[in-house]
């Protein structure tokens, strides 16, 4: 969407829910952020709390990424029903959606950093207590929806339909997940060029070992962010906020834990070139976390040992990305090896 102006039938919507009906387009900033999609943040240029809107490409939705903000509206729903919606402000208010005229899902402007500003001046000035304090934040937030209770209730699929979910104590995490989404990748990095013969090798061999490894430590499915992905963590006044709730569901908690370790570790490495210099957030990461869940041995055991095959899955999902330089890529893939030999013992 290029043209906008009080004629547009988006912009009443918008100016409804900032509060200024009949505003004029001097009137409201319309800023578009990074996004795949189209994502726009609207103010009052003089000032005031602002909203963020995400528009179809196409409505009723066709594509998967319009698909997919349907099912994030459904998800912010969801998420409100088991009482976290809005718990210790840890989402941005959802405000509506307009899906007829194109507004998918309109919710309030949070401003604040988010985690990768805050890895990214830990990584360049040395601000690692700033940032050892955002994530002992994200891994009490986590821990919170981790822990839970879920029992018997209602989901809206991404049809808005009502959809009865088990009760999760008897509803295990299943490593067929990670095994398929393994090979997702491993594949797309082959068709992209970037496995050598001697990579594909290794990975096919690592792939058997871990699928024998995965079952012997034992969890259930809990609820899960499923991008955790460092643009998706806002932390203003010292909370920390969570957006981009497309992949909300019910999985195995390393989803998260290991996909932020996993960030960490490509962070140190793409900016300082530095492999190890992560380590010391990561532990910290892990440790807040099970301090907030004490007394769970168990998880601690599988958390050490599952998590080198869960980091290494989000090392090569990384890899994929275009706007990374081709050396590094492979030094990702490599660095994803190490995990997965590591962890298995090899």
């Amino acid at each position: 969407m290029t043209a906008w102006g009080p004629d547009h039938p988006l912009w009443s919507a918008v100016c409804g829910f900032l509060g200024s009906p009949g505003r004029t387009s001097n009137d409201i900033r319309l800023e578009p952020l990074p996004s795949t999609r189209q994502v726009y943040r609207f103010t009052c240029r003089e000032g005031g709390p602002g909203v963020v809107g995400k528009l179809f490409a196409a409505y009723p939705p066709q594509s998967p990424l319009d698909r997919g903000l349907v099912r994030e509206y459904a998800n912010y729903l969801w998420i409100a029903r088991l009482g976290l919606g809005r718990e210790a402000g840890a989402l941005p208010r959802l405000l509506g959606r307009s899906p007829h005229i194109g507004l998918g899902l309109l919710v309030e402007d949070i401003p604040g950093p988010d985690l990768d500003h805050l890895i990214m001046r830990a990584c360049g000035a040395g601000e690692m207590d700033r940032l050892h304090g955002a994530l002992e934040n994200l891994a009490g937030l986590l821990a919170r929806w981790h822990s839970r209770p879920l029992t018997k209730h209602t989901k809206h699929t991404e049809h808005t339909e009502h959809t009865e979910i088990p009760e999760i104590p008897k509803s295990p995490a299943a490593s067929a997940e990670a095994l398929d989404y393994f090979d997702k990748v491993a594949g797309q990095l082959k068709a992209l060029g970037f496995l050598a013969p001697e990579d594909e090798e290794f990975l096919t061999e690592a792939r058997n070992t871990w699928e024998e490894r995965l079952p012997k430590f034992p969890d259930r499915r809990v609820l899960v962010h499923g991008d955790a992905t460092p643009t998706n963590f806002l932390f203003p006044n010292g909370r920390v906020v969570a957006l981009d709730l497309e992949r909300l569901r019910l999985a195995d908690r390393l989803w998260d834990l290991s996909w932020v370790a996993g960030e960490l570790k490509h962070a140190w490495g793409w900016r300082r070139g530095d492999w190890q210099g992560s380590e010391a957030p990561i532990r910290g990461f892990f440790r807040a976390y099970l301090s907030a869940l004490p007394g769970n041995g168990a998880l601690e055991e599988r958390l050490h040992f599952l998590n080198p095959f869960y980091m290494a899955l989000a090392e090569l999902r990384i890899a994929r990305n275009g706007y990374l330089a081709a050396p590094y890529r492979r030094q990702l893939i490599a660095e994803a090896r190490r995990c997965l030999a590591g962890g298995n013992g090899s």
